[in-house]
């Protein structure tokens, strides 16, 4: 017989948070704090595996929330050490025709997943909110203007600096009406139908302006499980952003992918990070005993092997992920010769 629900393990805890409540809102700076609380407010989180809609939700765990492809490390001891992710998502169905079977005007699409939350998807505004209408808004503002607001932010509203220039493009040519109308269905036309009402809108990392994760830290952490009691050992930061630093932020971790190992010699070794960095943690507390920089991000898991006599530890630094610079190097390490 079938079991009447989905097993839910009680031990170990959570790696990581299970839900985006207002508590996790960023608190970087205010205005990012305010933001986020805004964007929750009006898309809220409900949990893992939330119904996909027409509304904007934000996913958290995220799509690559949690234990990523890196995977972990165990020891003989039992004891696992694996790195996770606390990135929120949005996650959005969108439209892909009109009821009369036409198709939608090129920048509706990306208006929908990019500007609907708030100004509404029929660009009424939510005033309550602090989210103005952007109907007729042509008439109060320049494109100039407008365009400078969706590249730096205004009020309430996030800057997109890194949004392709053709998306940009057409959504502005979307919202002040500068978009020639699709041509019209002729009846019995087969194409009208040929695609499915619903798409999925894309997967859509939610970073804060200044391209961090749009959450309270931590955002990546590294974590010692024991699996004979089920208790989590110890759970440390994994990575820091060095102009938060700067600003007297303590480190938050980020973004990371590629996984540990563990030695025999009671050490921990893993890149994973977006700041190329490459660490070495004690398997006992979590300490970071040594770290240096990399040519590169280290996203991939370490490898740790002995010639006569001499061990060394190798990991491949390709980079790439998280937006960071991208490369080809392997890098290896290696005890002094005696």
């Amino acid at each position: 017989m079938a079991w009447p629900t989905q097993p839910f393990p009680t031990k170990p805890a959570p790696l990581m948070r299970q839900r985006y409540t207002e508590a996790d809102a960023s608190n970087i700076s205010p205005e990012t704090h305010q933001m986020t609380l805004d964007r929750i407010r009006a898309s809220p989180n409900f949990g893992p595996f939330p119904a996909p809609s027409l509304n904007e939700t934000v996913m958290f765990p995220g799509f690559d929330g949690g234990m990523e492809w890196g995977g972990g490390a165990a020891d003989p001891d039992g004891i696992y050490y694996v790195n996770i992710n606390e990135m929120p998502w949005l996650m959005q169905m969108v439209e892909t025709r009109r009821a009369d079977g036409s198709p939608l005007i090129p920048g509706e699409r990306d208006y929908m997943l990019h500007c609907g939350a708030c100004h509404g998807l029929d660009k009424k505004g939510n005033l309550a909110a602090g989210f103005p209408p952007l109907i007729d808004v042509g008439k109060r503002k320049t494109r100039a203007e407008i365009e400078q607001i969706t590249r730096q932010g205004g009020g309430r509203m996030p800057g997109y600096a890194t949004m392709g220039e053709a998306k940009r493009t057409a959504i502005l040519d979307y919202v002040l009406k500068e978009t020639p109308p699709p041509a019209a269905k002729k009846e019995g036309d087969a194409s009208a139908n040929s695609n499915p009402s619903y798409a999925f809108g894309g997967f859509r990392r939610w970073l804060d302006k200044e391209g961090h994760p749009a959450i309270k830290p931590p955002w990546g952490t590294l974590n010692a499980v024991d699996l004979n009691t089920g208790e989590i050992k110890w759970k440390v930061v994994l990575g820091e952003y060095p102009e938060l630093t700067a600003r007297g932020i303590p480190p938050t971790g980020t973004e990371n992918y590629g996984g540990p190992v563990v030695t025999a010699g009671g050490l921990i070794f893993i890149g994973a990070t977006a700041d190329e960095t490459f660490r070495a943690f004690d398997k006992e507390t979590g300490k970071i005993l040594w770290k240096t920089k990399l040519p590169f991000g280290g996203n991939a898991t370490p490898s740790t092997y002995m010639v006569k006599g001499r061990q060394y530890v190798v990991i491949s630094a390709g980079g790439g992920k998280s937006g960071r610079p991208r490369g080809g190097t392997l890098v290896a390490f290696a005890l002094p010769e005696r």
